[in-house]
């Protein structure tokens, strides 16, 4: 059975079924807490509301595209700016951090030879609690777009190295594989 029902409609009564995701039980009534569509389980006695417009929180395995805020000894701190292959806004702590360990498949002594501030880079999420975590260790993670520390023009990639055409410039940073070729 599956209808559409707003929040605080009447979906069930206790006595049936068992509140979970999208409801809640007041008095012994289960009642949407979203407006989406309504599933009552009869093999596990659920009643479920999928929401229409679900929010996106983030949640570990999921790649996201980051805006690098600060680099410290140990780690780089980021904004997270978009989930890949969701459109709409995250929901929830755009905050994170890359531990040194977890920027490259390879020993790193400096953060900062990794990443600057200003980089945008695409990684996968390991945990959201207590606090988001990231990790760019492998070959599809890394920055997709960097500028130039002198000029702050965009850079090209050379192999595994960042070359600014206004001022010949190199740089070392963890590249995705796909640098300079995504769009979001």
């Amino acid at each position: 059975m599956s209808k559409f029902v707003l929040p605080g409609d009447e979906v069930a009564v206790v006595e049936e079924y068992i509140p979970a995701e999208g409801t809640y039980e007041h008095e012994g009534i289960i009642r949407a807490s979203v407006a989406g569509k309504l599933s009552l389980n009869d093999n596990d006695m659920t009643a479920t509301v999928k929401p229409v417009n679900e929010p996106n929180i983030l949640k570990p395995g999921d790649n996201v595209f980051c805006r690098i805020t600060d680099v410290r000894a140990s780690m780089a701190v980021c904004e997270i700016i978009a989930s890949d292959g969701n459109d709409r806004d995250i929901t929830g702590d755009k905050s994170a951090t890359i531990h040194v360990s977890k920027l490259s498949s390879e020993y790193v002594q400096d953060v900062g030879n990794e990443y600057r501030p200003g980089d945008v880079i695409r990684a996968k999420v390991l945990q959201v609690k207590p606090s988001v975590q990231l990790s760019t260790q492998e070959p599809h993670y890394g920055a997709i777009k960097a500028l130039c520390r002198k000029c702050r023009k965009p850079m090209e990639a050379d192999g595994k190295v960042l070359k600014c055409k206004a001022c010949e410039r190199t740089e070392t940073r963890t590249i995705a594989d796909d640098y300079g070729c995504v769009e979001f």
